[in-house]
């Protein structure tokens, strides 16, 4: 890479990431000081942070260590993930089944004239990507009523639109169908959690439809308190990604950033301080205690933010992919992208042309991949209640790329869906869910 372009990039690179990991330290000081972590994992991934930061200071190498404990975040985020995959589906079958035991007002509107407004929300997205994303909404709504002969036709629609496409695509997208339709599910997922991993049991027990109305009820508040603990525990772990990414960049970035000494020795002091407060476990903070070095932040993320997105880093697969420069600067890109999650490059080999033919998605690859997955739905489906079939079968066809060629066919799909539910209850629950969604999007246009 052009030496002036990289130095470009990883000063203002440097830069931004320095403020914004004081003041993210400073927030996270804040947030254990507010209200301590509940979970085990949580505290011992703010102890080795903190251990880290330490040695940061004090001119130690931790690349290999932060790096690890950036994996290990990783995989709890994981297991998170998955949980909430999980409660999705759950969160399905009790919204379909609320109006068996609370009184709701009946639509106003035929089917006919829903089906109309459906579709004037449909056509009336701006673009095809809109468009294409109100379609999956839409389906993940409807009630299903597929023998699993038509939805695996269904599925293997949708994933023939990888055919010609990189095999990685494909692999992503299965992936995807995988953790959201509750068939792969990561190891240990009960280790720290379980509170949560006794509550998904239970519901993968469940008589849906022997219900009683304080059954429902009980299920109901299990389901809000899971969600609430997996997103209090999901913030906490993208603050500490957070942290960890720009500490990252740092790293990366060092030998080639330029900085005023004062300035970086400014950021380092406040540092200290915070991290002084960690290991004396003093979390009774001043009202003005860090107020003098705070304001001094003020503006200095966004000014260097902006200069960061000025400078013309060099796009993926515009360089020789073992070029450690071009990996340095990508790596630093997907720090600061704000996915806090995203996957790092790693130097390797060019591949052969011969390889690259073999990477396209042909029909044989395809359908070897499909009929993996097809068997392992195929043992879900076995033991899983019929509520849940359902449920796991609207979430893989709102997931899979949309697979209809003109609007007759969607109107004809959303049609069959709604006339084919014999279950009134559950077909006004799809309706109004459905009515609160086109109502939410025509808000944001």
């Amino acid at each position: 890479m052009e030496t002036r372009l990289i130095k470009k990039q990883m000063t203002s690179a440097y830069q931004y990431s320095y403020v914004r990991l004081v003041l993210n330290y400073y927030t996270l000081l804040e947030t254990v000081a507010e209200e301590a972590p509940k979970s085990q994992q949580i505290t011992a991934c703010v102890r080795r942070l903190n251990d880290l930061m330490g040695e940061y200071i004090t001119g130690n190498e931790i690349k290999d260590d932060l790096l690890k404990l950036r994996n290990d975040m990783t995989r709890e985020v994981e297991v998170l993930t998955s949980y909430a995959d999980c409660f999705q589906i759950y969160e399905y079958i009790l919204n379909r089944m609320e109006r068996k035991f609370a009184p709701y007002n009946v639509p106003g509107t035929t089917e006919d004239e829903f089906l109309k407004r459906l579709l004037e929300f449909i056509t009336g997205a701006g673009d095809s990507a809109v468009m294409n994303g109100r379609i999956k909404q839409i389906i993940g709504q409807l009630p299903v009523r597929l023998t699993k002969q038509k939805f695996y036709s269904l599925l293997m629609e949708g994933l023939s639109i990888y055919i010609g496409s990189p095999r990685e695509n494909l692999r992503d997208m299965m992936y995807t169908l995988r953790t959201e339709s509750m068939v792969y599910l990561p190891e240990g997922m009960e280790n720290g959690h379980k509170d949560i991993f006794e509550i998904l049991q239970q519901f993968k027990h469940s008589d849906y439809r022997n219900m009683t109305f304080d059954g429902y009820n009980e299920a109901a508040a299990k389901l809000s308190y899971a969600s609430q603990v997996l997103t209090d525990e999901s913030g906490y772990y993208v603050m500490i990604q957070d942290l960890i990414n720009d500490l990252l960049v740092l790293l990366l970035a060092q030998p080639d950033a330029v900085i005023d000494v004062s300035e970086e020795d400014f950021y380092r002091s406040v540092i200290k301080r915070i991290l002084l407060k960690f290991e004396q476990e003093d979390f009774i903070i001043a009202e003005e205690e860090f107020l003098d070095q705070l304001t001094q932040l003020e503006g200095r993320q966004e000014a260097y933010y902006e200069r960061y997105l000025k400078v013309e880093v060099v796009k993926e697969d515009q360089q020789p992919v073992n070029d450690p420069d071009y990996i340095r600067s990508m790596n630093v890109d997907r720090l600061l992208s704000g996915s806090s999650f995203a996957q790092l490059l790693i130097p390797k080999e060019a591949t052969s042309s011969a390889d690259d033919a073999e990477s396209i998605v042909d029909r044989s690859y395809l359908d070897k991949e499909a009929e993996a997955y097809i068997h392992e739905l195929d043992e879900l489906f076995a033991d899983a209640p019929k509520p849940v079939v359902r449920a796991v079968m609207a979430k893989v066809l709102s997931d899979l790329p949309v697979y209809f060629n003109s609007i007759d066919e969607i109107q004809e799909y959303i049609k069959g869906s709604l006339g084919s539910c014999m279950d009134q209850a559950e077909k006004e629950t799809c309706m109004e869910l459905l009515e609160e969604l086109m109502d939410y999007e025509n808000k944001l246009v």
